[in-house]
């Protein structure tokens, strides 16, 4: 079995964020650019922790090269630099937290939902199967959304430290606000209710009453926000002309086991407010509004077929 390879020191985790960042700026001057290869190669530690900060680069688009860093203010560029730094020393909880168990901060199983009052005030409600980490320091209010979805009600500060939520694609800083942050699909969801947020890389603010989807890469086009995205936090789920597939896709994230639809019935169209604390109830209720049936092979395993 291979040896697990040795940490990087957290200075020289700084060092190689440092370069990395000034290396992705077009402005960069040669001379720069050959004290950044001298760095590289003063020792074996400088040019693993260069190559493993191209890696978190790549998949985690950080800070993406399309991206000129002039177009960032110095205190987001600290906030990159910051968040590169923390995957640097720390991978595996946060560039790996995917691969390893669930532990975080607060947690909801599946089904389970949960609302928090943070020190500062701030309301963090996590729909189901999510997972979240809170550190709030003299700088900042950091809430990292590991897994699943969540909705923000940001409080006041008074030592107006800014309020961000770090989602696998990005960097979400609320500007007074109240909004809703859900990971998808490899990538993330976000709806502002109130007030207004910022999102870093992409470089986007986004309004009350916009949404958008980002994958951490390339800016994105803003679609209305539905407030009726939120209504989990009110133990309902309500939906307009969803295709059926879609629909047992939201409904199975509030149950355990396998829940699918064959593809005749697929695209059938589905509307209403269901509540969610009987999904047993709302499959039952199906073959009411839809040609379908729905089977049990067992509590766990269940298929929708046309009637």
């Amino acid at each position: 079995m291979s040896a697990e390879p040795a940490r990087i020191a957290p200075e020289v985790a700084r060092q190689a964020a440092h370069w990395h960042m000034l290396m992705l700026d077009p402005g960069t001057s040669p001379t720069q650019r050959e004290a950044c290869a001298r760095w590289r190669a003063a020792a074996p530690e400088h040019e693993r922790a260069w190559q493993k900060a191209q890696r978190v680069q790549a998949r985690l688009g950080l800070l993406p090269p399309q991206l000129a860093m002039g177009t960032l203010n110095r205190e987001r560029r600290q906030v990159m630099k910051q968040l590169l730094v923390l995957a640097l020393v720390a991978p595996a909880g946060y560039v790996g937290y995917r691969q390893v168990s669930p532990a975080g901060d607060y947690s909801t199983a599946t089904g389970e939902r949960r609302r928090l009052e943070l020190a500062d005030g701030t309301v963090l409600q996590l729909n189901t199967q999510t997972v979240v980490d809170v550190d709030f320091d003299d700088h900042q209010r950091l809430i990292t959304l590991r897994r699943g979805e969540i909705l923000v009600d940001s409080g006041h500060d008074p030592r107006h430290r800014p309020l961000r939520v770090v989602s696998e694609q990005g960097v979400m800083e609320a500007l007074g606000t109240r909004f809703l942050v859900r990971q998808r699909d490899g990538r993330t969801q976000l709806s502002v209710f109130e007030g207004a947020v910022l999102v870093t890389p992409t470089n986007q603010r986004v309004d009350a009453g916009q949404q958008i989807l980002f994958d951490g890469r390339n800016p994105s086009s803003t679609t209305p926000a539905r407030e009726q995205d939120s209504q989990w936090t009110r133990g309902q789920l309500i939906v307009e002309e969803m295709p059926l597939r879609d629909f047992l896709g939201e409904l199975g994230r509030y149950r355990s086991g396998w829940l699918r639809c064959q593809d005749e019935v697929a695209p059938l169209l589905i509307s209403g407010t269901f509540q969610l604390g009987n999904t047993d109830a709302i499959l039952a209720a199906l073959p009411a509004t839809l040609p379908v049936r729905v089977g049990y092979r067992t509590r766990y395993w269940v298929t929708v077929t046309p009637r």
